[in-house]
């Protein structure tokens, strides 16, 4: 037993758990007491009789599970911790088994709480709560974030909508949705499906971290954004057509403020306020990379990447998620030529945003756009920031670009890479240009946010399909950037 649920580990939790949950501490070591290993193939496990009371996972997160003379014959997830002993989750329920309230570690370290039946919402009624919790131990409301449509803990049939999930920290989202994965994989769940107002791209790839569906990337998502724009106008409670199987995620805390994310290797770092993605779970600028070594060795680079090419690698780890190094990033940029991208750059960012942005932001993107000024900088440590209505773009991102246009070898092949960074900037900016237009029309009168309305357009945003054309072809050849060194 030791090889797998070292005494120290257990000795770590068990205390946490006296003060988290006095009521299971005792009984549950005694079970653990008498408990055989069964080694498994996602870990290791421990059984009384047939009922399971501890897990290790493959990644050293420890599961504690009610004991039978607590749960009887039900599978009751209680608590986890990952392999250096810090708490992750605890789930409390009352005498006859049902969850009450639980709180979950974010990706920042602080704990989510989530807490049943505690209020309503226009669109589908009642709602459980999302709070941010005070400290480390007890439960110790901050304040509440947002609400999402309640679900039957104890058997779960459907994945629900959450009413702001801006309102979150970084990756809370996923943290709940993972909680309910791990509630219904106990529960014997193959497949769910989400009902509600709004399933977004953005709720498609928060959902991937935690359950897996069957199909073709691109076609699933299609599918599962389909009529996304008329159900949250109308907060329909539609049920998105695809299917979604219970597959959630560890984590494990190497340091004070990272946060690394395993399941099929490492898939998600969030280190001192940035998230990076590895590319088959998001598209992303903060990237996730593997490199293998002359010995096979596997590491993990966590950094920033445009066009496929490393631009700073910030963090890199070993498959375990731990830390190995913080490379220092050395290189400073000389920019020569414009430092200002043109108003043709901005109209062909604005067509490009606005083909993956909802119809209802047409009216607000260019107007946004046409307020911010873009310069080339020499930034370290981020793509791009923002100060007031100046954007900083990384220099790098021009170098990276020249430098991929210097190796093609057709006229086709640099309108194409033309073509493909033009996409990555816009898929960049973004999310920055998208918000703006949501707060300025969250911020008109109710009758000029329907005069918006009837102004919005499904066609082409910024510039003209010949004048994309004749931008990207003077793209291709070297022109509307700066050269950096």
């Amino acid at each position: 037993m030791t090889e797998h649920f070292p005494p120290a580990l257990l000795a770590q939790a068990r205390t946490i758990l006296e003060a988290e949950m006095p009521s299971l501490a005792t009984p549950l070591f005694a079970a653990l007491d008498q408990a055989q290993v069964v080694n498994e193939a996602a870990g290791h496990s421990l059984y009384v009789g047939d009922q399971l009371v501890a897990f290790r996972s493959q990644h050293g997160v420890l599961t504690f599970f009610a004991p039978p003379m607590l749960a009887g014959r039900q599978r009751q997830r209680c608590a986890a911790f990952d392999r250096n002993g810090r708490s992750l989750l605890f789930l409390y329920r009352d005498a006859d088994g049902a969850f009450t309230h639980g709180k979950v570690r974010g990706l920042d370290g602080r704990f989510l709480g989530i807490v049943r039946g505690m209020g309503t919402h226009l669109g589908w009624g009642d709602s459980d709560s999302v709070w941010l919790l005070e400290g480390e131990e007890g439960f110790l409301p901050e304040r509440t974030l947002t609400l999402f449509r309640s679900v039957p803990y104890e058997d779960l049939d459907f994945l629900p909508p959450l009413d702001n999930p801006v309102a979150l920290p970084a990756g809370g989202g996923s943290s709940v949705l993972n909680v309910l994965a791990l509630l219904a994989l106990d529960q014997g769940k193959s497949l769910l499906r989400y009902r509600g107002p709004y399933p977004s791209d953005r709720l498609f790839i928060a959902l991937r971290e935690s359950f897996r569906y069957s199909g073709e990337p691109g076609v699933m998502r299609e599918r599962f954004t389909q009529g996304a724009e008329e159900a949250a106008m109308q907060l329909e409670m539609k049920e998105a057509e695809v299917d979604w199987e219970p597959r959630p995620h560890d984590r494990f805390f190497p340091a004070a403020h990272t946060c690394v994310q395993l399941r099929d290797g490492v898939e998600k770092v969030y280190d001192r306020g940035t998230v990076y993605y590895r590319p088959d779970l998001a598209a992303d600028a903060a990237t996730v990379w593997l490199r293998r070594t002359e010995d096979g060795q596997t590491l993990y680079i966590a950094g920033l990447m445009m066009l496929g090419q490393a631009l700073e690698a910030h963090l890199v780890l070993d498959e375990a998620g731990n830390i190995l190094e913080r490379p220092l990033i050395r290189r400073d940029w000389d920019i020569r030529g414009g430092m200002e991208l043109s108003e043709e750059w901005k109209a062909t960012l604005v067509r490009l945003i606005a083909s993956e942005s909802s119809s209802l932001l047409h009216s607000a993107l260019w107007p946004q756009m046409a307020e911010l000024t873009f310069l080339w900088m020499p930034l370290r440590g981020k793509l791009w920031t923002v100060e007031g209505n100046e954007v900083w773009l990384h220099a790098g991102i021009a170098f990276v670009f020249r430098d991929a246009l210097s190796r093609t070898k057709s006229a086709g092949e640099r309108l194409l890479l033309a073509a493909r960074f033009a996409s990555e900037l816009a898929r960049l900016i973004g999310p920055l240009i998208r918000m703006r237009a949501q707060e300025h029309l969250s911020g008109l009168s109710p009758q000029d946010q329907e005069l918006a309305l009837l102004f919005t357009s499904t066609g082409a945003q910024g510039l003209s399909d010949n004048e994309l054309r004749k931008f990207l072809t003077r793209l291709a050849l070297g022109e509307e950037l700066p050269v950096v060194t």
